[in-house]
């Protein structure tokens, strides 16, 4: 819907549908983890869990959650 609650229909391909997709999620509170198969999650659950414990450097700022 438009600013003036008017509907509109549209089909989306490519990296822009992933974007429209990515930043519904963020609306939503959809978090990627929560789309990957269980095999992918296991195979990624320590980088997982050293993300959750701030265990990780970046080059920008991060904001923790308190576990």
């Amino acid at each position: 819907m438009d600013e003036d609650f008017k509907k509109h229909d549209e089909i989306y391909e490519g990296i822009n549908a992933r974007v429209i997709q990515h930043e519904y999620d963020h609306i939503e509170g959809v978090l990627f983890v929560e789309k990957l198969k269980p095999l992918k999650k296991k195979l990624i659950q320590r980088k997982l869990n050293d993300i959750k414990l701030g265990k990780i450097k970046a080059d920008y700022k991060i904001k923790f959650a308190r576990v």
